[in-house]
């Protein structure tokens, strides 16, 4: 369900349930804000697989300075990703440039002339002998940076259709009754106005991955 979890004289910020499209699919959240009359001045998008905040502005003349706020802000994402994590350091940065386009599971990385630096900051929460939990904060903002990532890390985002191997995807739908894509944007940090917003979204529920049936 759509939710609104911040509202002010500058914007609002949604909480995007997985499966909802920015504007692009039905159902959409262009569609939630135009019945209710509220504006539809995105600042920041989502794929429509991935749940979490989204930014409008209230107003087009916020639009940009919101946009830069963000970019200077801090943006996390909680992802569950596919296998154990075996690296001793469970803190690094996924720094392999990327290109600013959908690629696809057979050169995440797009094609060297296209690719630019990019910066992913990656944290371990938990892990075990199928999945490992971690939160991302991006630096950059490419076209599915995250995903892009931790499929050339070698630890595919679960259910990601075009990043992750399609078979694998299925199997671990039947066994866990899923369909989705476990990419969450849960946290924003940023200063606008002189004001500092920290907006945090329910975090996604992972605990059937790390159970003991698991």
């Amino acid at each position: 369900m759509i939710s609104v979890l911040e509202d002010n004289a500058f914007f609002i910020v949604l909480n995007k349930p997985e499966g909802v499209s920015v504007h692009n699919e039905k159902p959409s959240l262009l569609d939630w804000l135009e019945t209710r009359k509220l504006p539809v001045n995105f600042v920041n998008r989502l794929d429509q697989q991935t749940s979490g905040l989204v930014v409008v502005a209230r107003d087009p003349k916020f639009h940009e300075p919101l946009s830069q706020a963000l970019h200077s802000g801090a943006k996390t994402y909680r992802a569950l990703l596919r296998g154990s994590w075996k690296d001793k350091a469970l803190a690094l940065t996924w720094d392999l440039p990327l290109s600013d386009k959908a690629e696809g599971r057979k050169n995440p990385q797009g094609k060297s002339g296209d690719r630019k630096n990019c910066i992913t900051r990656v944290s371990v929460v938990r892990t075990n002998q199928y999945f490992t939990e971690v939160l991302c904060e991006i630096k950059t903002g490419r076209q599915h940076q995250i995903r892009k990532h931790a499929a050339l890390a070698k630890h595919a985002i679960l259910g990601d259709s075009r990043y992750n191997d399609e078979s694998y995807n299925e199997k671990m739908g039947k066994m866990y009754k899923t369909s989705r894509m476990f990419l969450h944007a849960e946290e924003l940090k940023f200063n606008f106005q002189g004001k500092d917003y920290h907006i945090r979204s329910p975090k996604m529920d992972l605990e059937i991955f790390f159970s003991e049936k698991a």
